[in-house]
């Protein structure tokens, strides 16, 4: 039995973009619009995990998320069936790499927008019944049947999907990944939303819609989300290469001439991180993604990171708006640069300064173009055991 916590605490330091009189603000332009500067007690975790023999189970709670139970995590029963696991109860949905990396492990403070940041909203923990495994070392697998709820809420909504990984080879200072997932979730009257809303700024920043699933008034309940996802990570030395394309449609987002219409999402990111100081990123195969090590020398570790991520709905027109904008575009741009200090194991200081171009483009011919561009200093202090 193993006792765990952690503890994320965030500050923050906003650059609005300014409005231009020329057209109506939106985003950061508008007053109010997000929180102000200062701190942000981001995570307060408290975790117990227990094994014993083929059965393993856990208990995860969030104090910073609110009131119990919905501050819950993974709270979970597994037992080993055949060559994998079968996990009930509370956990992540199997899709994505970034997803699945723990949050003490991710290279940002915040992850991208494939993934519950913004492909999947809201929806990082539900509950359901899950196997994953791994073949000859070199090839993993996973499925899982959902509600599309986490606990506190009714049993409502479905979701279900999977994920294929394969690592050609993997050892210290030289790791190839490739993966595949696949997932669709059914939104029911109670259940969590199907909708993507992209947060750029960080988690304090601006929400942008891009689409919500049975939005479109009609005949038809569908709300639908059917989503996939490839994934490709390349670690030499301490230099790791990672990044993640998603393809997600949503039903009945919005009418054309009385007709319901689907709506796409393209949203994918690319990352780069190199340890000055020498370490090798750690593959974890029981996950498929990348973890972070132990700082090699007394003064602690220096990771360097760079992404720039993007998400935008492909069917946002002047005649088409799944967005709800009015505008003939829809799109969030964000360049993240970020420095890690590792001093030893357990504790870490993360800066990060976020660049944004949010776009939603203009209401007609001869009318500018409409930008929202705020940039935000952030910085994190984290302790774990």
């Amino acid at each position: 039995m193993v006792f765990g916590a952690r503890a994320h605490l965030d500050v923050h330091s906003f650059n609005d973009d300014k409005a231009n009189p020329a057209y109506p603000p939106f985003g950061s332009q508008l007053p109010n619009s997000h929180p102000d500067d200062g701190f942000n007690f981001r995570r307060g975790y408290t975790d117990v995990t227990a094994r014993f023999h083929n059965l393993s189970f856990k208990f995860q709670n969030d104090f910073a998320a609110g009131t119990f139970p919905g501050s819950l995590r993974e709270v979970w029963v597994g037992a080993k069936l055949g060559p994998g696991q079968l996990t009930i109860g509370q956990f992540k949905p199997y899709r994505g790499m970034e997803e699945l990396a723990s949050s003490n492990e991710i290279t940002m403070m915040e992850r991208p927008s494939t993934t519950s940041t913004g492909i999947y909203t809201g929806r990082q923990w539900l509950m359901g019944v899950g196997y994953k495994g791994i073949y000859a070392d070199k090839l993993g697998y996973a499925v899982d049947i959902m509600s599309l709820a986490h606990t506190g809420m009714p049993i409502s909504g479905s979701s279900y999907g999977g994920r294929l990984f394969w690592v050609p080879f993997s050892e210290e200072g030289n790791t190839l990944h490739f993966g595949f997932s696949y997932s669709v979730d059914n939104s029911g009257s109670e259940s969590l939303p199907t909708k993507v809303v992209d947060v750029y700024g960080g988690r304090r920043g601006i929400s942008q819609s891009l689409g919500i699933a049975g939005a479109g008034i009609g005949p038809s309940g569908d709300k639908r989300q059917v989503t996939f996802e490839a994934e490709a990570a390349y670690a030499l030395g301490p230099v790791t290469l990672q990044g993640e394309y998603a393809n997600s449609r949503l039903e009945n987002t919005h009418l054309v001439a009385g007709a319901q219409k689907d709506s796409t999402i393209q949203a994918y990111y690319v990352q780069a991180s190199w340890f000055v100081t020498g370490e090798r990123s750690i593959y974890r195969k029981e996950r498929g993604a990348f973890g972070k090590p132990k700082p090699i020398s007394k003064w602690g570790a220096l990771e360097l990171a760079v992404r720039y991520d993007l998400a935008e709905n492909l069917n946002q027109s002047l005649t088409a708006d799944p967005c709800r904008t009015g505008t003939s575009k829809c799109q969030t741009q964000v360049i993240t640069l970020g420095t890690n200090w590792y001093v030893r194991e357990g504790l870490r200081f993360m800066l990060n300064y976020y660049l944004t171009d949010a776009a939603i483009g203009n209401v007609g011919a001869g009318t500018p173009d409409r930008r929202d561009t705020l940039s935000v200093i952030s910085f994190r202090t984290q302790l774990s055991f």
